[in-house]
């Protein structure tokens, strides 16, 4: 994977998230969990990054707990 194609993937990631914080979508239809099993497949430490702030809105946005 380029560096182009991460910091995309980055973006991609960041965006989801925004969206379920505003709870335009939901987690499951979102589909980040796909996006992070493959960020951490190629950039472990930029997943172990973007973990913390996941979990977090995962923990206070998810509309189905």
């Amino acid at each position: 994977m380029t560096e182009r194609e991460l910091r995309k993937l980055e973006a991609t990631i960041r965006t989801k998230m925004e969206d379920i914080k505003a709870q335009r979508v939901t987690m499951k239809d979102s589909g980040i969990g796909v996006l992070l099993n493959s960020l951490k497949k190629v950039d472990e430490a930029l997943y172990e990054k973007i973990l913390p702030e996941y979990k977090i809105i995962a923990a206070n946005y998810n509309i189905f707990k």
